[in-house]
């Protein structure tokens, strides 16, 4: 009788346990808001000038709004082109500022990113495209975005800084939470895991 009750209380505290691990949120990183970078971007980094139709051209220090954005390491060449940056097929109005001493080409427009659950929101879009000879010693190409996620939109209860580093091919490698480092002009993503934090 005895060994009859002990299997009952083993079985018992399995089926617990496997009922509270399916009750539970799925392991791994949670879904944050993403943006689609064309094969533009590398051909950009590949020859970080302005186009015959560029404008606006002429110098600036920083680029963006508010958490979406950068100061560079000195005055900088800036100008306003129309390119095609997250491959959709359509030219959008973007602002490009060249940071020749960091190797770094940023862009910043206002732009549609996807949320975790698929849906399209609209929000201030910043991205860091590393040129040949970058300071950092990454892929030519290769870079990081930025984009601002206001209280509601994607489910977020408050206002944030979200993005993802990229690799040279435009495949996203590491997304989460963002913060852009003015002393650097680069981007440090946490990356958001159930229950916690956790650094790249």
């Amino acid at each position: 009788m005895k060994k009859k009750w002990i299997w009952v209380g083993i079985l018992g505290a399995t089926g617990m346990g496997a009922l509270a691990f399916g009750q539970g949120l799925p392991p791994g990183p949670m879904p944050t808001p993403t943006v689609k970078v064309g094969p533009v971007a590398a051909a950009k980094a590949a020859n970080p000038v302005p186009s015959s139709a560029a404008k606006n051209q002429g110098q600036k220090t920083a680029i963006g709004v508010g958490a979406a954005s950068v100061k560079a390491s000195g005055p900088s060449a800036y100008w306003t082109d129309l390119v095609d940056l997250d491959g959709d097929g359509v030219e959008e109005d973007t602002q490009f500022l060249f940071d020749e001493q960091r190797g770094i080409l940023y862009t910043y427009k206002q732009d549609a990113y996807q949320c975790g659950d698929g849906t399209s929101q609209n929000g201030d879009v910043l991205m860091g495209i590393y040129t040949q000879g970058n300071t950092v010693g990454r892929p030519s190409g290769s870079g990081w975005y930025v984009v601002a996620v206001k209280a509601g939109q994607c489910g977020e209860k408050k206002p944030g800084l979200f993005g993802c580093r990229f690799s040279a091919n435009g495949k996203p490698t590491t997304c989460g939470t963002a913060t852009v480092k003015e002393e650097s002009g680069e981007v440090e993503v946490v990356v958001r895991r159930q229950g916690k934090a956790e650094m790249p």
